[in-house]
């Protein structure tokens, strides 16, 4: 299952796909072909317990720290440049 979203867009997961196991996100840009600042998309994600908090400072995942400590979430990394085809970051 594809889903495209644009800014401020959401989707319900549970809604869309109730047997679902596991996600996988990908940000795709185009490099900047006018003059200004370069575009630099972050991904990050928060894993919350039980009572919806995060637990510790692991379990935001992001360039800087790119793995939880279950390991059911992995970032691949910063892409800075948006070359190439497809999911970049």
């Amino acid at each position: 299952m594809g889903v495209s979203l644009s800014k401020g867009g959401n989707v319900s997961l549970t809604k869309e796909a109730p047997g679902l196991t596991a996600v996988l996100v990908g940000l795709g840009w185009d490099a900047r072909t006018t003059t200004g600042t370069d575009f630099d998309l972050d991904a990050s994600a928060l894993l919350l317990n039980a009572a919806g908090k995060v637990g510790s400072d692991q379990n935001f995942v992001f360039f800087n720290n790119l793995k939880s400590p279950d390991g059911s979430v992995e970032h691949t990394g910063d892409n800075l440049t948006g070359e190439g085809e497809g999911d970049d970051e």
